[in-house]
Formats: structure tokens, C-alpha cells, sequence
């Protein structure tokens, strides 16, 4: 069986952000019983003396964390809504409410907002949950070389490359996601994988990869940024 890098394995960060979220109503619901002396076993009167958008923001909670972990595009933009109504509501409690823990907890609130956003705003975070194919997250730092490689035999000259893959122009790409082909660079013949394909390029992941040819790759790369 061929080897294949692990594109659609969750960042460890994601899966516990996603996590939060789903647990965020948990915790919200019994810091409010506990605030105001409401019985938590009697969840239909709990939320019927709750503020309406503290229970929109609940339910949005939900929704964000099942998204973000299922890694669906809506999940990603329900994230920024419920980010938005959060900062807003928090704010507003901030200035009107005069209870100066709970101004603390709505602060707090709103940081782990703002952190959400910005942390799935990164372009490596977000860019799976755009894309109608599943394209995983990458976790090498890919640079913008030019560099001359043959693919199946056929001469390119790759946009960015890595240790672990390259991209390399290449307009009405005839190959499919999953298909492995040879790479020749820089003398080294590599087995590589095609994990992406859209309307300027094809993205390759290498696959039975030796220390010998990510050391030289890592030449490679020292050379160009060396020379830039």
C-alpha cells in the first residue's frame, strides 16, 4: 500500500478549540445557576430567566464547535458570527452590569473570542474548511521557490516548495487527487502524491520519502533563501 502523508489528521489546537465550544454552553449554563441560585436540573425554567441572546449564543456555540470539528465550510463562518455576537454582548454587560466578577468573566469571554477569530483567520486553519475538496491541513511551511522538476516525465517549474511536497503551475492539469506520480529534482527521482488540483496548478505530497532527499530539498531551500 502506498504511503501517504497524513493530510486530514486535526491540528491538536482545533480539535481542543472545537472541543471548548461544545462545552462553552455546558459551563455557561452552570455558572449562570450558580450566579443566580437557579436549580440546574430544571433546564426549561434555567433558560426561561435567561437573556435570549445569552441562549442564541449558547446554541451558536454548539453549532460552531460540531462544524469546526467535522471541518464543515459553515461551521468556519458560523465561528465569526457567533465571535461577533460574543464580543458585542460581553461588551455591552461590561459597561451596564456594575457586578464586577461577572465583568471579569464576560472580559474573559471576550478574549477567548477574539483568539478564536484570529486563530482561524491563519490561512493554514482556515483554508480546509473553503475548499470543496478535502484538502487537510499542512504543517510544513511551504517557501516560494522557483525550481525547475519533471513530473511523469514532463518539465515544470514549481511555485513553492517544501520539504514534503511542492506546487507547481500547471494549467488544465489531466491528473486526479490521489494519484501517485515520479518527480524528478535536482537529480533525485521521488514518488509524490497529488493532494491538489484547482485552475492554475496541482499541489504533489511526497511520499516514501529518505532522510537523504529531505536533507537535500532542505539544500535546496537554504540555497534559494540564501539567494533572495
Amino acid at each position: 500500500m502506498a504511503e501517504r502523508r497524513k493530510r486530514y489528521k486535526r491540528p491538536i489546537s482545533l480539535v481542543i478549540i472545537g472541543a471548548l465550544f461544545l462545552l462553552f454552553p455546558v459551563w455557561n449554563y452552570l455558572s449562570i445557576c450558580i450566579m443566580s441560585g437557579y436549580p440546574y436540573l430544571r433546564p426549561l425554567y434555567v433558560f426561561s430567566k435567561m437573556d435570549p441572546l445569552v441562549v442564541l449564543i449558547m446554541a451558536l456555540s454548539l453549532g460552531v464547535g460540531l462544524g469546526l470539528l467535522l471541518v464543515k465550510r459553515w461551521g468556519w463562518r458560523l465561528l465569526f458570527l457567533f465571535a461577533a455576537a460574543l464580543i458585542g454582548y460581553n461588551l455591552w454587560a461590561v459597561i451596564s452590569l456594575p457586578d464586577y466578577w461577572v465583568n471579569i468573566m464576560y472580559l474573559v469571554y471576550t478574549v477567548l473570542g477574539l483568539a478564536a477569530a484570529v486563530y482561524f483567520l491563519r490561512p493554514d486553519i482556515s483554508t480546509p474548511y473553503m475548499k470543496m475538496y478535502p484538502r487537510g491541513w499542512r504543517f510544513e511551511k511551504r517557501h516560494p521557490v522557483k525550481q525547475q522538476v519533471q513530473i511523469n516525465g514532463r518539465a515544470f517549474e514549481t511555485r513553492d516548495l517544501s520539504r514534503r511536497g511542492l506546487y507547481v503551475d500547471w494549467a488544465d492539469c489531466n491528473l486526479e487527487v490521489g494519484q501517485e506520480v515520479d518527480v524528478e529534482i535536482d537529480g533525485m527521482l521521488l514518488k509524490a502524491g497529488v493532494v491538489r488540483i484547482d485552475s492554475n496548478g496541482a499541489g504533489l505530497a511526497f511520499r516514501y520519502q529518505r532522510p537523504e532527499s529531505r536533507k537535500a530539498i532542505k539544500k535546496i531551500l537554504a540555497a534559494a533563501a540564501s539567494a533572495g
